[in-house]
């Protein structure tokens, strides 16, 4: 999971004591108290609430979970005891690709990464019982673009979950803010918990709904629906209608080029509460790009997301991309919502050799 493609303390319960009653008898009444009295019951004993996470210990999960999912691994036994959600989806279908055409990559610059700032930021959440917990963490990583010989200091959002107390925790979804200093500023509650959830109506958009208006927006004719989006994405829009009329316009007559999106419309994980009083939404989506080049041509990858990819002359080819944003939805109806953070990950490919 090292590569981006251009453009997430067992449930105590408390016992209850049972109180005897006791009953004041007159000389009158000596025969009725001479009847041993019923014992009084108790109501089922009351879970007490599960602690919250320790920041010590969310750092060490996200730390343990990072390096992990690191790993230049194609074993999918793996990836199932690493990551689940969109990360599990993402790198499945890495490994299928790399069935297909091989796990060799290109040579990348040697050197360690170096690690310009070991501080982890985390903020966590779960139910009082101690079930489906997550963690939300920000840190400096080495990163590298997909045909870039220069690595770079980024900061990566990521979501981490446990199903209940003593589960794995899993990684779930990354995404790299657009500076290396841009920390999520998730609300904290009286108990140490990060705050979820709660009233949304004052928002700039619908946590539920924004994931699907997003990508509606992005990617189709739609419009805006109803939200007020961000300069950023606006540009991001017209960046991406001008760069597709481009790449048609390069393969000339006999080329075809064809986009499709399939978008999830909920969002992943919780509604995290921002100190503002907005809220960060984690969206997903996949892109599908398919690319021919015509009779008599071909191209070849010098650098690829996907191994076993490279130096291949190709006649056509299908790229599927899985974008991971992180939604920032302001307080205020007529607020701007915008993008907290992005990732764009290689998911799968499917090519046809060139015979010529």
């Amino acid at each position: 999971m090292r590569r981006s493609v251009p453009a997430a303390l067992a449930v105590l319960l408390a016992v209850a004591a049972t109180a005897g009653c006791g009953a004041q008898t007159s000389k009158a009444d000596a025969k009725a108290s001479a009847t041993p009295p019923v014992p009084a019951t108790s109501g089922p004993a009351a879970p007490v609430k599960a602690p919250p996470l320790s920041e010590e210990e969310a750092r060490g999960v996200v730390k343990d979970l990072t390096a992990k999912v690191e790993a230049d691994n194609f074993d999918a036994e793996y990836w199932k005891g690493v990551t689940k959600g969109p990360l599990l989806e993402q790198q499945l279908a890495v490994v299928e690709t790399g069935k297909k055409y091989g796990t060799e990559r290109p040579s990348s610059p040697s050197g360690p990464p170096q690690k310009t700032d070991p501080a982890v930021h985390v903020w966590s959440t779960g139910k009082d019982d101690g079930s489906d917990r997550w963690i939300l963490g920000a840190h400096e990583v080495e990163g590298r673009t997909v045909g870039e010989a220069k690595g770079e200091t980024v900061l990566r959002w990521s979501l981490f979950h446990q199903q209940r107390t003593g589960a794995p925790w899993l990684a779930a979804f990354i995404a790299r803010a657009p500076k290396a200093t841009a920390l999520p500023g998730v609300a904290v509650g009286p108990d140490g918990r990060a705050v979820t959830g709660g009233d949304v109506a004052g928002l700039a958009a619908d946590p539920a709904n924004v994931c699907g208006q997003y990508g509606d927006y992005l990617h189709t004719d739609t419009g805006a629906g109803g939200v007020k989006w961000s300069q950023d994405v606006t540009e991001v829009k017209t960046d991406s209608a001008a760069g597709l009329k481009a790449m048609r316009k390069d393969l000339g007559k006999g080329g075809k080029l064809d986009v499709a999106v399939d978008i999830t419309r909920a969002p992943h994980g919780p509604v995290w509460r921002t100190t503002d009083g907005g809220a960060l939404v984690a969206c997903t989506a996949v892109s599908k790009v398919y690319t021919e080049l015509g009779p008599g041509r071909a191209t070849t990858f010098s650098s690829s997301g996907w191994a076993g990819t490279t130096g291949i002359p190709w006649a056509s080819y299908t790229q599927r991309i899985m974008g991971l944003t992180v939604l920032k939805v302001p307080a205020g109806a007529s607020g701007e919502v915008s993008v907290a953070a992005e990732s764009n990950l290689p998911y799968s490919f499917e090519g046809t050799k060139s015979t010529g």
